[in-house]
């Protein structure tokens, strides 16, 4: 046997082990390397600065869990703000005057009366608690995974920066192309996961800032609301529906039909559609010609729909797996169509 075969079959197998011995933490390398690539740039910056690269991939990491812990935290002491002073009899009156305007409602459409009833019978201001109760502990359960893996995110995004520009020449020579090629395709990624990152970062604001602003005018903590929405707005498919689909419940409850038809319209037409689905494009497209030093060569459209993609598939995460696969997949294209392939004009 040929000694380069043998290698090829001892490293699969080596390969096959090593991804079973860390498959736990395979994603959490996954997202802080390409967090590491996306925000690369931080790091630039406050190496112009700071000389010490300890020191100043501590603060890319600071900077980045700025963004995510400050808007948690203050939703978190608003939230357990309420709900401490939450008044159980009031809540209770509110209710059991809920039940009876649903019940009221209902009398037009007997089919549906006798069994809505019964559900409204179990339906108690102790009960709610209880499900508030249990619902904690599942968030609690699942936040205390989600608080595992964004340490080990953190840990891991630290090395990765504090190694980055070693990691980044190791696998240019590592690789079997030329290196000019190879710089082409980690290019064509870093440009992308920079567009991707600084887009969600922009959409975030600008939904968030597009609800509170108008959710203030009737008497609502804008500022609260706002986060909150912003926020919302990463979450697949919902989105944004899980902040103003209740608030406009309460308006109808009230009987300010009309503040809930705003509501309900704004929220799905101007921030939904017009800003989601026609400004993120260009805002993608703004960043792609005017921030980015190296011209992509990938449609605004195109990474646009592989976030969408990347949504859809791996969940929240999916911002960035989603077109990091596009990108790599298209600059392996280019790079064939460049360097490998005999026709060169198709």
């Amino acid at each position: 046997m040929r000694p380069i075969y043998f290698f090829w079959i001892v490293f699969a197998i080596s390969l096959y082990w090593i991804g079973y011995l860390y498959q736990d933490f395979l994603m959490n390398l996954l997202i802080a390397g390409l967090l590491c690539v996306a925000t690369f740039w931080l790091k630039d910056f406050f190496d112009r600065y700071v000389k010490l690269n300890v020191l100043s991939s501590f603060l890319c990491v600071g900077v980045l869990l700025a963004f995510l812990i400050v808007p948690l935290y203050f939703v978190g002491h608003k939230s357990l703000k309420f709900i401490l002073d939450l008044d159980m009899e009031t809540f209770s009156f509110f209710l059991e005057k809920s039940k009876t305007s649903v019940s009221r409602a209902l009398e037009y459409f007997p089919a549906l009366s006798s069994s809505v009833d019964k559900i409204l019978s179990n339906i108690s201001a102790e009960s709610i608690m209880t499900y508030i109760v249990k619902f904690g502990s599942y968030i609690g359960k699942y936040s205390l995974n989600f608080v595992k893996d964004a340490g080990f995110i953190l840990v891991f995004l630290f090395f990765f920066f504090y190694y980055g520009r070693k990691i980044y020449n190791y696998m240019l020579g590592l690789l079997p192309f030329e290196i000019s090629q190879s710089r082409s395709v980690f290019a064509e990624i870093n440009g992308v996961l920079r567009v991707v990152f600084l887009t969600s970062i922009i959409n975030v604001i600008l939904q968030g800032f597009a609800f509170g602003a108008v959710i203030i005018w009737f008497g609502y903590d804008g500022f609260l609301l706002g986060i909150l929405y912003g926020l919302a707005s990463l979450i697949p498919i919902v989105g944004g529906a899980l902040i103003w689909i209740p608030i406009a419940g309460y308006e109808v409850y009230v009987g300010n039909i009309a503040t809930a038809i705003f509501i309900a319209l704004y929220s799905l037409i101007f921030i939904g559609f017009v800003i989601d689905n026609l400004i993120k494009p260009v805002i993608i497209a703004f960043i792609k010609q005017r921030i980015l030093k190296t011209p992509l060569q990938i449609n605004e459209i195109l990474i646009f729909f592989s976030i969408l993609a990347g949504l859809s598939t791996f969940g929240f995460w999916g911002i960035v797996v989603g077109p990091t696969i596009t990108a790599f997949f298209i600059a392996l294209l280019r790079l064939y169509q460049n360097h490998f392939s005999d026709k060169q004009d198709w």
